[in-house]
């Protein structure tokens, strides 16, 4: 039971970040946010284990604070690497796409530990 909520929980924040990639027309900053996004959704998925485990005692509220204080840390660490073929638009767009992703992040949180409050 529990490993199907973490599968759907990943499934979901893939999903939102999806919804969430900017579909304008190309630009070096909104290929730089949908960058950002899906290297959120990367690190996201290769850490799974570190973010989402079974109830605790904790209070939830305490446990999605903590979550989401984690996922922030980790995002905040990535370097990325300039290239030579990024501009600074591409650049600065990446890390709109790790804020944006962080948002999403507390979203599908919230619901993980509030199955309940799911719409």
């Amino acid at each position: 039971m529990e490993e199907e909520r973490i599968k759907r929980t990943v499934r979901k924040f893939s999903d939102l970040i999806e919804r969430n990639k900017d579909r304008r027309a190309y630009s070096d900053y909104k290929e730089g946010i949908n960058e950002g996004l899906e290297m959120a959704k990367d690190t996201f998925e290769d850490n799974v284990e570190r973010f989402l485990s079974p109830s605790s005692d904790e209070d939830p509220q305490t446990k999605i604070r903590s979550l989401q204080n984690r996922f922030n840390l980790i995002i905040d660490t990535i370097v990325v690497k300039e290239k030579p073929n990024y501009s600074q638009d591409h650049l600065d767009g990446i890390y709109e796409g790790f804020e944006k992703s962080k948002k999403l992040f507390g979203e599908c949180v919230r619901e993980y530990y509030h199955p309940d409050s799911e719409s």
